[in-house]
């Protein structure tokens, strides 16, 4: 890596290597959404059962949160990251010859927890390779292209894969979703050996100027690790932010889950499609909702950066409107509509409302150390987890509790659609807080300087 040794830009590379890690993550906890009715049919198993299968991913992810954002914080990203995908790796491989639901469940329990390598960990990597300028635009780079890679081969690519692989073709003796999936192995263990390669946990093992160092020095924190920890978390509005999280968090994973066999039965009602070709459209569909995350929270993140630090306008206030147009949004799918084209546009609307998380991070890393942003991001997003997987539990019954027989697909659906706009409006309380909160201690420290 001599040849990189000293270049400034290399950060981009740490930036393009973390958007693959993240990607791979995606595609790991959203495997089974684009392939749902393949398992349902082989599993004789309902919308209640698909939402364990998600759910069992996602309770073991939140145990996974502060483990391993806080190996990433002592040991560095580049020992930590590397070895949770390479693991997950044996794992998704494990899920393409489950024989049963139950098995599934279990190795989608163990993808969970390794797949926990792959968010925090490459966020604390970004915040200490960015400075406060180009934070925001980093941050949402690697969320928005990062996750939407992901989910474009679990609604798209892996339904047509199992469609062509479903006559005869076998990787490993078996076909259909199955070898699609064996497929998405190999990519996932390419993209670790990428990591190991090209990571690095701070700009000084490439004789660099350390971030961390220089806004440390200007901010005169604590430099005491312990310390700085229970600072955070005892400052209120850390606790604050949780409610904004779980809006995120709940979004994403009802949201992703839910669109493509939504999308799916839209066509199959309205277009009058058969199973696998309504699957493809529902997939179709739902890369709508990744171009959206792929290229909103980019520009959004560009622009908080803007909006900062030119007329310091909090970021927390974009997270207001975000907020207030997603729910708009989300209501519009239960109602009974019939054109594709709104569904498309709303799809967009919902992958950039839903995916600014990194807006929450970037708060996150400026408001307190990017020495513990590991950590502290880890804190929030376990307990924030086990409220989205226990949404993905229980969104499945709800939308058995709320469904109208033979009342449309907006109907079948609606139960799913509530539990999310219920989130959201609690996070736009809370973002409002946040707000109001974050501009009483800046006027507080200005108070104190005059």
């Amino acid at each position: 890596m001599s040849i990189f040794y000293g270049k400034s830009y290399y950060k981009w590379i740490v930036l393009t290597v973390c958007i693959l890690v993240y990607s791979s993550g995606n595609l790991v906890r959203l495997n089974y959404t684009g392939i749902a009715n393949y398992i349902m049919g082989e599993w004789n198993i309902g919308k209640p059962e698909l939402g364990v299968l998600g759910s069992a991913f996602f309770y073991a992810y939140a145990l996974g949160q502060s483990s391993w954002g806080t190996l990433t914080d002592l040991l560095g990203g580049r020992k930590v990251i590397p070895i949770g995908i390479g693991t997950t790796v044996i794992f998704i491989a494990a899920f393409a010859f489950a024989d049963s639901f139950n098995q599934a469940v279990i190795i989608r329990a163990l993808l969970g927890f390794v797949g926990a390598a792959a968010f925090v960990p490459c966020v604390a990597v970004i915040g200490r390779w960015f400075g406060k300028k180009e934070r925001g635009l980093a941050m949402n780079l690697f969320s928005g292209p990062g996750g939407g890679m992901g989910e474009v081969w679990s609604f798209l690519l892996l339904p047509v894969m199992a469609l062509f692989m479903k006559d005869g073709f076998t990787i490993l003796g078996v076909g259909s979703w199955r070898a699609a999936t064996l497929v998405m192995a190999v990519v996932i263990l390419c993209i670790a050996i990428l990591a190991y390669i090209f990571l690095r946990s701070d700009p000084s093992e490439m004789g660099l100027e350390s971030i961390q160092a220089k806004e440390e020095k200007k901010s005169a924190k604590d430099t005491n690790y312990k310390s700085m920890v229970l600072s955070a978390i005892k400052d209120p509005g850390f606790w604050i932010i949780v409610f904004v999280w779980q809006g995120f968090t709940v979004g994403l994973r009802l949201i992703p889950s839910w669109l493509p066999l939504y999308a799916a039965t839209f066509y199959a009602q309205v277009g009058g499609l058969g199973k696998s070709e309504a699957m493809i459209a529902g997939g179709a569909m739902a890369s709508a909702y990744v171009a959206g995350r792929i290229f909103g929270p980019p520009l959004v993140g560009k622009l908080s950066d803007y909006l900062l630090s030119k007329y310091e306008i909090p970021r927390a206030s974009l997270l207001v409107a975000s907020f207030t147009i997603t729910f708009g949004c989300v209501y519009i799918l239960t109602t009974p509509f019939t054109s594709p084209i709104l569904l498309g546009v709303v799809s967009f609307i919902l992958g950039v409302g839903i995916n600014l998380l990194s807006i929450l991070n970037t708060i996150i890393a400026e408001t307190w150390s990017i020495k513990t942003s590991g950590t502290l991001n880890g804190l929030i997003n376990t307990i924030t987890q086990f409220i989205g997987a226990s949404a993905l539990t229980y969104s499945g019954y709800m939308a058995v509790q709320f469904a109208v027989k033979d009342g449309g697909f907006n109907l079948e659906y609606q139960g799913i659609w509530f539990l999310v706009m219920i989130s959201i409006g609690i996070s736009i309380a809370a973002s409002i807080y946040t707000v109001y909160h974050n501009r009483k201690i800046k006027i507080a420290q200005q108070s104190v300087q005059g």
